[in-house]
């Protein structure tokens, strides 16, 4: 066969999938006759402002010229100060309407629904729908409806519960421990760790696997073995893969290309080791636990009778895998912004300087100013910039055009986030906006506390603070950061430097139940964190503590 007509067939089955391709969207949507009643007025989706639309590419012709996918969050930004409040993009024939407005964006996530619809990952669909041997839903995160409703019911309420976690706590002492002495062990001679998200990441896993798995894998170990090596690679290529899919041409779709055999390598290793987990605890005759119990929430999923076996191994593959890469980034995210203010760092220290061993509910509900950094940290970083949505049952008027019922629109979060519109100063971090109102607040005033700016560290930062676009948003460079360890500063003995685990942890708990879980849509709900995050900012915020309190933040 020639070269030119190999580059033909090539060429034909590219131009098919860009018009043919099939929209699971489109697929979902009519089943459930998301069908609205008669738009009156003219200004409908296709009046709404936005890229020249070609035939065939849509306004995909923008990411070939002007833009790139890996700064998909500066694209929105940019298409928001050229267009307006609500822009109007179409790619294989699905419009896609992008919210920027707080108004709009409060009107979209407040409609009253019991089964939200979101837009489903097409590769994860495609695989599991495929292996029913393996799986028999798509997963709790790209079902929807009564099956979605049904696998949250059945995954997901111990993990919201602060009485279960506190069974958690103690081994999460462990796993901090441990990440502590890895930050030693991997500083090199001028106290750099470099490719801190490495280390986070291995945090990530050890923390959700104890906590989904009721046991310890070895992420963390100095040496870790092959399985955990190969474990760690897998989530991180899951994610590359479902960007390339969701974003790409979808080849994947009619020709085994490299993102679908990385794809399902990938979640072949995720699911072989976590079924030989899963298998191995069904086999034992007893398994009695109370709410104190580590492996409370392995064994809570595991006797849901609404779920069989195959829903409850791929329930655990989704939550873990959903949380990881979360973490890395969001933890990496918090330490940048901190690095850069030192007398925030301190300001967190100083919340505990004087607290005894063990913590009241009044010592931890004082701690507003390490709440404050984690709100404002979601608030300019968040790992997740935009929640999509389809609008159900009717339509619905946004920025005065009219949207029928089954039109796909992204709510922009971290772009309202960033308006002076919805907050005074959006790009400062600046933690004292979200301390509560009518608290004597002068003590969280750091630009009239020169005093806590002397005993602060000496913070250098020097590298590139941005973001790259990895399905996730994620640090844009590799971070590296300097841990100088705090002696004197806040003139305690070096033995009371190091925080007991459980003193952070308790407090946590308290501090993620107001910050994890907000229900109401104001500027809070712009910032707002779901259940599933819960475990995440756990354990990163219990870092949080530990790093500010041990040592001082520098990042390159």
């Amino acid at each position: 066969m020639s070269v030119t007509l190999i580059l033909i067939y090539i060429v034909a089955a590219f131009v098919l999938c860009l018009f043919f391709r099939n929209n699971l969207l489109h697929a979902i949507i009519k089943y459930k006759h998301l069908e609205s009643s008669q738009v009156t007025s003219d200004k409908d989706v296709y009046n709404i402002p936005g890229p020249t639309r070609f035939p065939i590419v849509g306004t995909k012709w923008i990411y070939f010229w002007n833009y790139k996918l890996n700064q998909l969050h500066s694209v929105y930004k940019d298409l928001n100060r050229r267009f307006g409040r609500i822009v109007l993009e179409v790619g294989d024939g699905t419009p896609v309407v992008h919210l920027f407005a707080k108004q709009d964006i409060e009107k979209v996530l407040k409609y009253p629904s019991k089964y939200p619809f979101r837009p489903p990952s097409e590769i994860f669909v495609y695989h599991r729908r495929a292996r029913k041997d393996r799986y028999s839903s798509c997963g709790i995160v790209n079902e929807q409806g009564e099956t979605w409703h049904k696998l949250r019911y059945g995954l997901t309420p111990n993990l919201t519960s602060p009485r279960i976690l506190i069974g958690f706590l103690p081994i999460l002492n462990e796993i901090c421990d441990d990440f502590i002495e890895l930050i030693k062990l991997k500083r090199n001679e001028d106290n750099v760790v470099i490719n801190f998200q490495e280390l986070v990441n291995a945090l990530g896993l050890e923390a959700l696997c104890a906590l989904l798995l009721g046991r310890r894998m070895g992420f963390l170990a100095e040496n870790p073995s092959e399985q955990v090596k190969n474990l760690a690679s897998a989530v991180k290529t899951l994610f590359i893969t479902q960007r390339d899919s969701f974003f790409g041409t979808g080849l994947w779709k009619y020709l085994p290309t490299k993102t679908w055999r990385d794809f399902v390598k990938s979640e072949d290793t995720i699911y072989e080791t976590i079924s030989s987990i899963v298998d191995k605890a069904l086999d034992d005759e007893k398994r009695e636990y109370n709410d104190l119990d580590v492996r409370n929430i392995f064994y809570s999923i595991l006797s849901t009778p609404e779920l069989d076996v195959k829903d409850k191994k791929s329930g655990i593959i989704d939550l873990m895998t959903a949380g990881v890469e979360t973490l890395a980034h969001t933890l990496a995210f918090l330490l940048q912004h901190l690095s850069q203010n030192s007398a925030s760092q301190l300001q967190i220290a100083d919340e505990f300087r004087n607290c005894p061993p063990i913590l009241s509910m009044d010592h931890l509900a004082e701690a507003m100013y390490t709440k404050a950094c984690i709100q404002e940290s979601y608030r300019l970083s968040p790992t997740t910039f935009a929640i999509a949505r389809v609008i159900e049952d009717a339509s619905i008027n946004l920025s005065g055009y009219n949207l029928r019922a089954g039109t796909f629109v992204l709510c922009h979060t971290m772009i309202a986030c960033h308006s002076e519109e919805n907050f005074k100063f959006a790009n400062h971090f600046l933690p004292e906006r979200w301390i509560t109102a009518g608290k004597d607040n002068s003590r969280f005033n750091l630009r009239h506390s020169p005093n806590l700016l002397m005993r602060s560290f000496q913070v250098e930062y020097c590298s590139e603070f941005d973001a790259t676009f990895e399905f996730l948003l994620a640090p844009k460079t590799p971070v590296n950061i300097r841990f100088c360890d705090r002696r004197h500063t806040l003139e305690l003995p070096l033995t009371n430097i190091l925080i007991p685990m459980r003193k952070a942890l308790n407090h946590c708990l308290i501090l993620l139940w107001d910050v994890g879980i907000e229900h109401q849509l104001t500027q809070r709900q712009l910032t707002r964190k779901t259940p599933n995050t819960l475990v995440d900012a756990l354990l990163f915020t219990l870092l949080l503590l530990l790093l500010i309190r041990q040592f001082g933040l520098y990042t390159h």
